[in-house]
């Protein structure tokens, strides 16, 4: 047990300075935007998802969690936040990395999900800016609900900081109950799950990829590298594995239906892609 909390201290400990980072981000534009910031902001939008997939294939958390609190802060738009989660890939890169006859498929998974993200941030945007007026979403205050702690902590150093505390315990927790239950029921049932597939492995590699827990990457990329499932099943859990940037943008948002059409449509782009590499290659 002791272990266990250890893995999942340590496994969510990295993660505390890009909350702390992002919250800090977030009470700047709140409390300090111009008109001229938000002018700034708006135009630098419609190059959102092509930053956002770059800077999502770079193998760690902290990208996909900073992108999590600005688009609840309406910084972002949401193909940018999609582009970032669609092309995070946890600790798939690391570990093909280690398989010197992998470099192939690295290089495969790098430029394809950077594709996917792209393409699929820039398709998001042109639907909702067509189907919403632009001027219609505003920066928002994250903190409506948290008025009085406001008054409390005038400084939006200490207000990070709380912020980031709160939702670091969030993480910590859910990464503890779910160490505890794949130390208790095994990876090999995972293993199993993704192994009877056939044709519908790509789905449901996209499941395991929600995993909110750098074992799904792990078991995923080992699973690939051992032949037991496809190139196309590999794709797809990485591309619904946005890891903890999921998990942050849960403990930040309060808008539920918009957390489900986020969830919805990465799993929509990880099935398709991966059905659909799995037919042409």
């Amino acid at each position: 047990m002791r272990e266990i909390l250890l893995d999942a201290f340590f496994d969510t400990i990295t993660m505390l300075p890009f909350l702390y980072l992002t919250y800090l981000l977030m009470e700047y534009i709140e409390h300090k935007s111009t008109s001229h910031m938000k002018y700034l902001l708006v135009k630098a939008r419609s190059f959102g998802p092509i930053i956002g997939a770059i800077l999502g294939i770079i193998p760690q958390c902290g990208f996909s969690v900073i992108t999590s609190g600005l688009y609840v802060n309406k910084t972002i738009t949401l193909g940018t936040l999609i582009s970032v989660f669609v092309a995070t890939s946890d600790e798939a890169i690391p570990i093909l990395l280690s398989q010197p006859n992998q470099g192939k498929t690295l290089f495969s998974i790098v430029v394809i999900k950077l594709i996917i993200a792209a393409l699929s941030g820039f398709l998001l945007d042109m639907i909702l800016k067509k189907m919403h007026n632009e001027n219609s979403s505003p920066l928002h205050n994250i903190h409506e609900h948290c008025e009085e702690e406001s008054k409390t902590h005038s400084s939006i150093f200490s207000l990070a900081f709380i912020h980031a505390f709160k939702v670091f315990c969030f993480i910590f927790i859910v990464n503890l109950i779910l160490t505890l239950l794949i130390s208790y029921t095994g990876e090999s049932t995972i293993s199993k799950f993704l192994a009877s597939g056939s044709f519908l492995q790509p789905l449901l590699a996209a499941f395991v990829g929600f995993i909110p827990n750098c074992v799904a990457s792990v078991i995923l990329s080992q699973l690939y590298v051992d032949g037991i499932i496809t190139f196309g099943s590999l794709t797809a859990g990485l591309i619904t594995g946005a890891g903890l940037g999921l998990l942050t943008l849960v403990r930040m948002y309060d808008n539920r239906k918009d957390l489900v059409r986020i969830f919805v449509i990465l799993f929509i782009i990880g099935v398709i892609s991966g059905m659909t590499l799995d037919i042409v290659l």
